[in-house]
């Protein structure tokens, strides 16, 4: 189960997304580069009155590392982080059948409405792809990506009826 917040995040909007997850949330493992960041989050954790644990991971590989060592109730997380990101962090949570089931809440200041920078595409079909499926896919996502296809298309001249 993953939520996503955007960047600035409100203190009521925080707590009402924790207790959205229900009332076993105790354990916080918040994941953020910027040490303002995880010591905002850190005292809007700690004004609730819940009695939240809170955990601090400055990157992705400390985060996995608290995820394994302490199984924390939920996981805050950053997407952009140098090193590992948080995209990284997601894939190897999931990969793992000891931590994949625990909550993620993604605070990022990109919104998922807007650009968000991934270094992977995953295209997947039930049933597979074939060959030419696969070449639509890679013709279609290339026009999408190209400037100079975003270009062309704006700059396409109208035919008009003689």
């Amino acid at each position: 189960m993953t939520h996503y917040l955007v960047k600035p995040v409100t203190r009521e909007t925080l707590l009402s997304t924790l207790e959205d997850l229900g009332k076993g949330v105790r354990n916080v493992l918040v994941v953020d580069d910027d040490r303002e960041a995880l010591r905002l989050f850190a005292r809007m954790l700690s004004s609730s009155k819940q009695a939240y644990r809170i955990l601090r991971a400055r990157s992705g590989q400390q985060a996995l590392d608290l995820l394994e060592a302490r199984r924390p109730d939920v996981m805050l997380l950053d997407l952009i982080m140098p090193g590992m990101d948080g995209f990284q962090v997601l894939r190897e949570k999931n990969r793992d059948p000891s931590i994949c089931d625990i909550p993620v809440v993604v605070i990022s200041s990109r919104d998922p409405g807007g650009p968000i920078v991934s270094d992977t595409l995953t295209v997947t079909r039930s049933g597979g792809l074939s060959v030419c499926d696969l070449l639509s896919c890679v013709q279609t996502v290339s026009e999408v990506l190209s400037p100079s296809a975003q270009i062309g298309r704006l700059k396409r001249p109208e035919k008009h009826a003689a």
